[in-house]
């Protein structure tokens, strides 16, 4: 776990009554007598839009969303996050329901794209090869994924050409550049647009391209151009494409900006933009589709923010996450790790699995078996991607960042095919009966080199085949995501506690979780990817729990608990 030496911001939910114990003023004051000074607390209400014809306004109609977010004066090289959690969370006692650490994740980005104003194939220049990575095919500048031989997107998007059912997508990310023509002006400053930002207007989810090393502005209006681009002429090495960049490009798309930079973004900004999104769906505005790409660490926020969208209807397409030479983990990164998400992962112009062996080379996250039940492959790397102010398009699009637009899209134009069928479900059939027909319908034509499952999920993307599968109304209810449950916290044996766990256990287990994500080596202790921690035995579990006590990022707060009801693990 990394010190960015920031001011702790942690992340309290109300206990099931609610009432004093989290109200701004007890929070402080506890906080205080424990020994942890706060600076500021907010409560994020959800803002939805007003009225048409009404001025819009950041202020208009506050949700109910009950989460403060506490940003205390001790940093953390001061101070382990979850210690402060779970100090806090002893402050306020049982009229707290939880306590997180508001942690800042590292989402993988290709290091190409630090340079965001790097000269590349606009309207009317020559191709220039050097755009694309030699180390993947296709070696040239080529707008392929569109085709009939991959994603089926181009193929699909116009099977529902002439339909005008509307569809509507949220697209989260760092925002958009309003001025790239690759993005339709239907996407800016679009009335739903919200910023998650702290100390930028709500309303407007432009990427202000803060620059500097390793910040990567620009990633979301790559993404946003591969979900639904406007139609772009550009020379490549096989001829001028002369289209609709975007997969969906006739879906209502509006923008969730919840980082200034891909590399970094808070737990609390994700959760809360989905709570916006789940409040919309509530107050009669449907958002049927969610595009995501970036991920983290688990977060109770972040799974129970998932679990009411995915009961709303929302079908959400998250990446599976990218790493150099494993780092920071080869595994299916959260929330794609829920099962109520679909995992975006990648798959190569050669179907080939998303890996690659030279350590200074980003790949793909994917694995083990039991993360991919809901995995799709899409192509990438070496496809377009939008980037600058104007309309500079290269051919350097990598990671499965390009993956879930993809993904998404294809969920999109399901959707508009079957709304009257998919519409007179309830809205987690909804959400499920997509799911599906994208499942159902993923090529198993590749090239693995492990199981199949481990590499690929389902299959890959098929956009057009998807078409042909039925609106399944016997879908069954995707049970509720948790975090998975360390058999340690309980009976050291046992896989899970025999009733509901106190909210300091459920910390402790969220805390063990991260540990392990951030820290693959001692994850790969109790963790071979071919089981699950169920089924670990008691001689890895007493190894693990040393391991544990010794780790530098394990917090004082777990080490305790853990010598006192294990005894060093023996």
């Amino acid at each position: 776990m990394k010190i960015f030496n920031q001011p702790i911001e942690l992340i309290v939910k109300p206990g099931p009554m609610g009432g004093k114990a989290a109200g701004a003023g007890n929070i402080r004051k506890q906080f205080a007598a424990a020994g942890l000074p706060v600076d500021d607390i907010v409560d994020r209400s959800i803002q939805l839009p007003v009225k048409a014809g009404q001025k819009r306004t950041a202020k208009s109609m506050p949700g109910t969303q009950a989460n403060r977010y506490v940003r205390t004066r001790i940093t953390d090289a001061e101070m382990n996050p979850w210690d402060a959690a779970h100090l806090g969370a002893r402050a306020l006692g049982s009229g707290v329901g939880f306590v997180e650490p508001d942690m800042l994740n590292e989402y993988v980005v290709d290091r190409n794209l630090d340079v965001p104003f790097k000269q590349g194939i606009a309207k009317g220049k020559k191709p220039d090869t050097d755009n694309v990575d030699p180390d993947w095919q296709p070696a040239k500048n080529m707008i392929w994924h569109l085709g009939d031989d991959f994603s089926q997107l181009a193929k699909a998007r116009a099977e529902v050409a002439g339909l005008d059912t509307p569809v509507r997508i949220a697209h989260i990310d760092t925002g958009y550049n309003p001025s790239h023509k690759a993005i339709p002006p239907s996407r800016r400053n679009h009335p739903l647009e919200r910023s998650f930002i702290e100390g930028e207007d709500a309303c407007d989810a432009h990427d202000r391209y803060t620059s500097g090393t390793g910040r990567m502005p620009g990633h979301g209006t790559g993404t946003l151009a591969l979900l639904a681009g406007g139609i772009m002429k550009i020379k490549t090495d096989d001829g001028t494409f002369n289209d609709y960049l975007g997969g969906a490009y006739f879906a209502d798309v509006f923008c969730l900006r919840i980082s200034p930079t891909v590399i970094l973004f808070k737990t609390s900004a994700f959760a809360e933009a989905i709570n916006y999104l789940t409040a919309l769906c509530r107050a009669g505005t449907p958002v049927h589709v969610v595009s995501m790409s970036m991920g983290g660490a688990p977060s109770r926020a972040w799974t129970e923010a998932v679990n009411k969208a995915y009961e709303a209807g929302i079908v959400l397409v998250t990446a599976a996450g990218n790493n150099f030479g494993g780092v920071p983990t080869r595994h299916v990164v959260y929330p794609a790790r829920y099962n109520r998400v679909l995992a975006a992962s990648g798959v190569t112009f050669d179907r080939k699995p998303y890996f690659i062996k030279k350590l200074t080379e980003m790949q793909g996250c994917f694995g083990p078996e039991r993360y991919m039940d809901n995995a799709i492959s899409a192509f990438t790397p070496n496809i377009p991607w939008a980037y600058g102010n104007d309309s500079a398009i290269d051919f350097s699009g990598a990671g499965t960042s390009s993956a879930t637009p993809q993904v998404a899209a294809a969920a999109a134009i399901y959707y508009r095919k079957y709304a009257a069928e998919l519409n007179a479900l309830s809205p987690w059939q909804r959400a499920e009966a997509i799911r599906y027909a994208l499942r159902k319908s993923a090529s198993k034509k590749a090239n693995p080199i492990n199981s199949f499952k481990n590499d690929f999920g389902n299959g890959i993307l098929q956009a057009f085949d998807a078409l042909s599968i039925p609106v399944n109304t016997a879908v069954q209810k995707t049970p509720e995501d948790t975090t998975p449950w360390f058999p340690i916290l309980t009976t050291m044996f046992k896989s899970a506690p025999k009733s509901t766990p106190s909210a300091r256990l459920q910390m402790f287990n969220t805390e063990l979780e991260q540990l392990i994500f951030y820290n693959p080596d001692l994850g790969f202790l109790i963790d071979d990817g071919k089981r699950g921690i169920d089924k670990v035995g008691a001689r890895k579990w007493k190894t693990f729990t040393e391991a544990v006590l010794a780790h530098p990022d394990t917090s004082e707060a777990l080490k305790k608990y853990l010598m006192a009801t294990h005894g060093k693990g023996k």
